[in-house]
């Protein structure tokens, strides 16, 4: 139940009983500035990078990289990202496309390193196209379970039977479920009151009877309510303690690193308090 991914940096570790993970979120074109959009019209990824260095400096483990947008060349610019991220920052990346032929380029570049594409439905059609990249470059995935059965399931059963199909799918193909990630999904507590409760079951399920790491992608958990961060710190914390191995987020989220590095801690994931420890010293140092 652990899923390796490589960089420059060394390997890293999502799975039961260790660290939680945290992936940078800003570096989704719809979440910044427009001068950024301008930036990348252009070809110049530089402000890009400077958000995936600050991330790392901050404490975050690895980056999202999501520039869909039908302005912009996303063949040209995803592994232009890619190669300047692994070289300049040195973390693993996640790769957020359904479009193959940039994702085949940015895997290109980011080979013989081991990546995350994010995410893989279980749907058909998105089976058919991504399972044999992530194959030939040996490459994790993003488990969403969003399917032809259930579509975006609402309850866990039905969660659970969708992420079954992206396991027996990628099984099918030789592919290892040690190199998927499931998604517990995270929907926006305001218009769901529920789905909290849901999305905790779901991960106790995925990592107990599925065998699978997890993930969830915290911005939705606060939208529509004030201080989303502050609510969406909180669905983070709540969450790990059932399951939740890593997370995509905010690292402007106010205290996110350190009580994250906390839970761990007294989750045992971080044995003796190396992780809290090192990361309290680095931040004492910051401030004198």
């Amino acid at each position: 139940m652990t899923t390796r991914l490589t960089s420059p940096n060394g390997d890293l570790l999502i799975g039961k009983g260790l660290p939680t993970v945290l992936i940078n979120d800003q570096l989704r074109i719809m979440d910044q500035d427009p001068a950024i959009f301008e930036q990348l019209q252009k070809n110049d990824v530089s402000r890009l990078i400077e958000i995936a260095r600050a991330g790392h400096a901050a404490g975050l483990d690895m980056v999202d990289i999501l520039i869909f947008h039908q302005d912009l060349d996303e063949v040209e610019l995803l592994p232009r990202i890619a190669w300047s991220i692994k070289q300049e920052v040195g973390c693993p990346i996640a790769l957020d496309t359904r479009n193959v032929q940039a994702l085949e380029a940015a895997l290109q570049e980011i080979y013989p390193d081991k990546a995350l594409i994010n995410s893989v439905s279980a749907e058909r059609k998105v089976l058919d196209e991504l399972l044999p990249i992530a194959k030939k470059f040996g490459a994790a995935m993003v488990g969403m379970p969003i399917g032809d059965t259930y579509g975006l399931p609402k309850v866990v059963d039905e969660r659970v039977y969708e992420a079954q199909v992206i396991i027996d799918a990628c099984e099918g193909m030789g592919i290892s479920r040690d190199d998927l990630v499931m998604d517990g999904v995270c929907l926006a507590s305001s218009a769901e009151p529920e789905t909290f409760e849901i999305t905790l079951q779901t991960l106790k399920r995925f990592q107990d009877e599925l065998k699978v790491s997890t993930i969830l992608g915290i911005g939705n958990a606060g939208f529509g309510m004030p201080d989303q961060t502050v609510i969406d710190l909180a669905y983070l914390i709540g969450a790990i303690p059932w399951g939740l191995h890593s997370a995509i987020v905010n690292p402007d989220t106010a205290g996110l690193v350190s009580t994250v590095r906390a839970m761990d801690f007294l989750m045992n994931h971080d044995v003796g308090g190396k992780r809290y420890i090192n990361y309290w010293r680095a931040q004492r140092r910051k401030s004198h």
